[in-house]
Order: C-alpha cells, then sequence, then structure tokens
C-alpha cells in the first residue's frame, strides 16, 4: 500500500487461537495463509508475522510473548484474521492505540486508530468482545459444574493420566503405576523416587507429552497421588462433587494416607524440614564427630560431589563412602551370633514377630489424621476431603489397635525369611527399612577432615561405627 506515491506499508500479521488440543498449530496456519492475502490485496509486504498458538488473550494470567514481542517492535500496520485474535480486553486494546498505528483485520474490516472516531469505534468492539467472553465463560462454567454433580468426565481437555480418551477406561499400565507410586508414598519413599520409577519405566503424563516435556515433575507426580478422581469422585474447582461415573484406580484408605502425607504443612515449612521424608541413608542417622557438636548430617553436594555434612559442615564425608561402611556394619551385625537369637527373644516377649509392624503401621495412620487435620487447617483440601479420609483412616487404625498387643521396637522382620532373607534382600530394600536397621544396629559418626586432604583419608577416617546392643 503506497500513500501518495510513498514506501510499501510492512505490516507485521498477529495469528492466535485459544486452544489447539492437537498442538499441530493448523488453526494459526489458516489464519496466516488469509492474513497474507490481506496484505496482499492492500498492497503491502509482510514485514514479521507472529503467532501466538493454544493461548488466551483474557487471562490476565496468561502472557502472549509474541503480542507482547509485537508491541516492542513497532510495526507499521498490523494485520489479523479477526480483531478478537489480536485484542479481546480493553487494557490491550489501549496499548495497541498507543502504537499509533492501523489495524486491518480479514473478517472485521479496518480499524482507524489515528482517529478519535476511529478509536471509539475500537473500544466499543473491545467492550462487546470482553462481554461475549464474559458471557461464555460463565455458561461454561455452570456446564462443567453440572457435570461434576451428575459425575461425568470434563473430556474438553487432555486426558488424565491413568484413564483412556473418553476419561473413563482406565489404562492398566498407568493405573498399575498410580497404586505403585501410592504404596510408595505410604512406606516412606519420596515424590522424587515415585517420579524417576515413572520416567525410567517409559510412562509419560499425557499433558507433558502435548508439551513435549521430558520425564515427571514431582508436582505433577503429587497431582495425580492427591487427586480425588482416583478413588472415584468427581471435583469442581477443587470441592469434591460426588461420586464419579467412572471407576476408581484406589482404594480410599489409600488415597487419604497419601493426601495426609504429601499435604502436611509441616511437609516443607522451611529451615529443618522436619515432615519431609528422608532421602539419604544417613540424614538425620549419622552424627558429626567434631568436638562438641551434637548435629546430626545430612545430605548435600561439595564440588560436584555427594557428601554429608552438619550444619556447620565440620564435615564432608563422602556419602558413597559412608553409606557403604554403614550398610556393610549393619549386615556384619545382623550375621552376629547372638543377634538372631537377641531379636527373636526380643520379639517373642513382646507378643509375636508381627507386633513391630503393626505398631509402625498404626504411628503412622496416626501422623496421616494429624496430617489431614493440619491440610485442611490450612486449605490444602476441602472438609469433604478431610472428613471421608478421616473415617477411612480412623476405620483402619481400630483394626489394627484391636489386632496389637504392644511394639516390639524393632524395624519389620519378615517371619519366614528372617535375617538371612534380610541380609540377601538388603540392595533391593526400601531406603526407610535400611536406614531403620542401621539406626537399630548402629551408631554412625563422621568424622571431619581436620586438614587432611579428602583422597588421603582412609574409610576408618572417615567413618566410626559402634554397634548397639538390642536391649537398648
Amino acid at each position: 500500500m503506497r500513500s501518495n506515491g510513498g514506501p510499501v506499508i510492512r505490516a507485521d500479521i498477529y495469528v492466535r487461537i485459544s486452544q489447539d488440543l492437537t498442538g499441530e498449530e493448523q488453526g494459526v496456519a489458516r489464519q496466516e495463509k488469509r492474513c497474507r492475502q490481506l496484505a496482499a490485496d492492500l498492497g503491502m509486504e509482510v514485514r514479521h508475522v507472529w503467532v501466538d498458538n493454544d493461548l488466551s488473550a483474557t487471562k490476565k494470567s496468561v502472557v502472549r510473548p509474541d503480542f507482547e514481542a509485537m508491541l516492542r517492535s513497532q510495526p507499521q500496520a498490523i494485520v489479523c484474521w479477526h480483531t478478537d485474535r489480536l485484542i479481546r480486553v480493553t487494557r490491550d486494546l489501549e496499548r495497541v492505540i498507543e502504537l499509533g498505528v492501523n489495524v486491518y483485520a480479514v473478517e472485521a474490516g479496518h480499524l482507524d486508530l489515528s482517529t478519535p472516531a476511529g478509536r471509539a469505534v475500537a473500544r466499543t468492539v473491545t467492550a462487546w468482545a470482553t462481554y461475549e467472553g464474559e458471557q461464555k465463560a460463565a455458561r461454561q462454567k455452570l456446564a462443567n459444574q453440572q457435570a461434576a454433580q451428575q459425575g461425568r468426565p470434563y473430556t474438553a481437555g487432555i486426558r488424565p493420566f491413568g484413564y483412556g480418551d473418553d476419561h473413563m477406561t482406565i489404562m492398566a499400565e498407568e493405573a498399575a503405576a498410580i497404586v505403585d507410586g501410592a504404596n510408595m508414598i505410604l512406606a516412606g519413599e519420596s515424590l522424587s523416587a515415585v517420579a524417576r520409577k515413572w520416567t525410567e519405566a517409559g510412562l509419560q503424563s499425557p499433558r507433558s507429552k502435548a508439551a513435549e516435556a521430558k520425564g515427571w515433575t514431582l508436582r505433577g507426580v503429587k497431582k495425580v497421588l492427591t487427586s480425588p478422581r482416583y478413588i472415584g469422585q468427581s471435583t469442581y474447582l477443587g470441592e469434591v462433587m460426588g461420586k464419579a461415573q467412572w471407576p476408581p484406580i484406589l482404594d480410599p484408605e489409600i488415597h487419604y494416607g497419601v493426601v495426609a502425607i504429601l499435604n502436611n504443612p509441616e511437609r516443607f515449612s522451611g529451615g529443618r524440614r522436619t515432615g519431609r521424608v528422608a532421602a539419604t541413608l544417613l540424614a538425620g542417622i549419622g552424627q558429626c564427630g567434631y568436638d562438641g557438636c551434637d548435629d546430626t548430617v545430612n545430605g548435600r553436594g561439595y564440588r560436584g560431589v555427594p557428601v554429608y555434612g552438619c550444619g556447620l559442615t565440620h564435615t564432608r564425608t563422602p556419602r558413597s563412602i559412608a553409606d557403604d561402611r554403614a550398610s556393610k556394619a549393619t549386615l556384619a551385625r545382623l550375621m552376629f551370633p547372638d543377634f538372631l537369637g537377641q531379636i527373636l527373644s526380643s520379639q517373642n516377649s513382646q507378643d509375636g514377630a508381627s507386633s513391630a509392624a503393626l505398631q509402625a503401621e498404626a504411628e503412622e495412620l496416626r501422623k496421616r489424621l494429624d496430617g489431614l487435620a493440619m491440610a485442611y487447617a490450612e486449605g490444602a483440601i476441602s472438609l469433604s476431603q478431610m472428613t471421608a479420609g478421616s473415617g477411612a483412616l480412623q476405620k483402619k487404625l481400630e483394626a489394627i489397635d484391636a489386632e496389637l498387643v504392644s511394639s516390639a521396637g524393632i524395624p519389620p522382620l519378615d517371619p519366614v525369611k528372617g535375617v538371612a532373607g534380610l541380609i540377601e534382600g538388603w540392595p533391593g530394600l526400601p531406603l526407610p527399612t535400611r536406614r531403620a536397621w542401621v539406626d537399630f544396629c548402629c551408631i554412625v559418626t563422621l568424622n571431619p577432615a581436620k586438614g587432611r586432604h579428602l583422597t588421603s583419608m582412609t574409610t576408618d577416617d572417615h567413618v566410626t561405627i559402634e554397634w548397639r546392643d538390642v536391649e537398648e
């Protein structure tokens, strides 16, 4: 387009759609084709094409990267398929008006923003577009709420992990992973362990797959394991609305136990994370060997090497050395001639080999009940979730209390396989079980270097082991 024989106007094309379910960008491609034809008909050259695919223009929380970049680039003119692709709310219109350029739309004509009348028309059009968007959102929210109350799935989005494209058919492999992940959390393992296991198994979140993301995040795992969907409950905006039409994957008592653990506000309370599950063998167990330091150690990194150290970093003992030494000392203690007899004697005096496991399970259930109450107080779960979860956990706790006579005070031990089975399966035992046995068998002290280079220190220089007596 020439003005009085002037230079050709170089226009910028802007295309956008709010939702691209396939991720193939066909919608924006069609818009671009029509916009290029309009620019050619108007005698304009295309300087740049800006694309915001699968992004809303009405949500304040959503940033349109190419829209922002286009405004910064100071275009001579803007071509779009429809003005509502470019501007849906008044705040964005005013920013376009500040550019002082004209907007040409394939389906809505020309907005002359250089005159008061043209700007008034643009503001009126945008006001009606905003009204239409708000009305559409209100109708959609009502429809979604009614569907949730009737237990019908919300099928407009990406399918949930564990269910098929109809959001109702169980995917066997994914469902098994969800059950396994929930049991791992109940056994004291971390979200990181679950995320690694799901990722290594080649399982992928449908949402992450659509975004071409790699692996599971802790947030993604937690969202799955705490969702009421997996016990057959329909929700709307986080509130349970009733029984769902799709089949459950998890038992309620398992689900609410996981919710109590993962939503406990003390889990990430800052500072010393007393509610957090230990991720290393000796965290909170190993003692600092520096004179006058009563602190235990935690895992950390030092110059790229995983080490243990107390809060004041008196020691930086390589984790590989400390873990290997503590594990071997524990296994040696288990194989000591008098040890099996002492354990069995202790168990028999406490009314059976299963009492320790029952006591540990009862204590864990009580923690989960406390965790549910705290999670509700902090607003992490709803009243209906807390009530249902507490009921399921309390019922299980009453059954255990009825069976439990007393605690043997030792980690769980298979009464059939005995110590031999424990030793043989040591590398594959869950981390919480190995930690419990190390703490039961040994006092582990990690010594400071005292000016020595780490490579010149022997294993005994790094780690001091004292065996505990069973009677302790």
